[in-house]
């Protein structure tokens, strides 16, 4: 088993305003819009804009992030990703400290900087406090299919309060990501290296990780099982989540007339509904125990 867990996944949209109210549409809570920045240059400069922009839901572990460019000059990743697909683009491990990781990284032959800081400002109480987070960038060339990286979240306790856990939905914990490529054991294997995980052959290739998992699936399994998951491979997509109660989730869904599938464990929301990436609903956790505290 691997040191690191699902910490967020990030899903890249062309319009903020638009996903943001088809999430709560689905049941979650979101906070308020979010800019990333960079630390100034110099004590006492302004703040760079990186360009983007979010709205979260966070979970009792881990988080959902909807992220999309604010700036029109912003000529970063994300614009390219978002004119591929609108979904999934962004994986972000959990880790209780990113130095160690980066040079564990290092050791194992994986070429690797950082990490870097990434700073997002908070307003609360009519104050702005930094949120920090220490980036550790997987190698692209590793990883082509998204932007995988390791964080370490400096400050948890301005992301995860208590009044932001609850969602009508029931959503509860980030279970599970899937991956969908035409070579899964060759993803897998190049993903579990980066993990210092072994893929494990069940229904389909898994990674078990400290909390969450991933699972690697093929083209055959997609079309089985997603409606309307028509992209090209490879892509990023769905995510399970944990939930308090079934009955409950498929209740507000029904209220708030999402379209659904409802099976005697789960609860599947097609791709066209959740803004590029389907979304699994159980009440079993897919690995790992919940926790009401992520790393900090």
């Amino acid at each position: 088993m691997t040191g690191f867990d699902l910490d967020h996944l990030g899903i890249a949209v062309a319009d903020l305003d638009a996903a943001a109210a088809q999430y709560r549409r689905l049941g979650f809570q979101l906070t308020s819009r979010g800019y990333h920045t960079l630390p100034p240059p110099a004590p006492g400069a302004e703040r760079p804009l990186v360009g983007t922009g979010n709205n979260c839901a966070m979970l009792r572990r881990g988080y959902l992030e909807l992220i999309g460019v604010t700036d029109p000059t912003y000529e970063g990743r994300l614009r390219g990703d978002i004119a591929r697909y609108q979904g999934l683009h962004i994986i972000a491990f959990g880790t209780g400290d990113a130095a160690t990781a980066a040079e564990a990284l290092r050791v194992g032959g994986v070429a690797v900087d950082g990490p870097r800081i990434l700073e997002r400002p908070i307003e609360e109480q009519g104050q702005t406090r930094l949120a920090r987070f220490e980036i550790v960038d997987f190698p692209e060339e590793a990883l082509p299919e998204g932007h995988f990286f390791a964080i370490r979240h400096a400050t948890p306790d301005l992301l995860w309060k208590p009044a932001l856990l609850a969602h009508p939905n029931g959503a509860l914990a980030l279970d599970a990501l899937t991956v969908a490529v035409a070579e899964p054991d060759d993803f897998a294997r190049s993903l579990g290296r980066l993990l210092s995980v072994t893929p494990r052959a069940e229904d389909v290739l898994v990674l078990e990780l400290a909390a969450g998992r991933v699972r690697v699936v093929g083209a055959d399994w997609l079309a089985a099982r997603v409606p309307g998951a028509a992209l090209a491979l490879p892509y990023i997509a769905g995510i399970g989540l944990r939930v308090a109660d079934l009955g409950r989730t498929a209740a507000l869904l029904a209220a708030n007339g999402v379209a659904h599938r409802r099976e005697s464990d789960s609860i599947m929301i097609g791709p066209g509904q959740a803004c590029g990436a389907f979304l699994e609903f159980r009440t079993k956790a897919a690995a790992g125990d919940l926790v009401s505290e992520n790393r900090g």
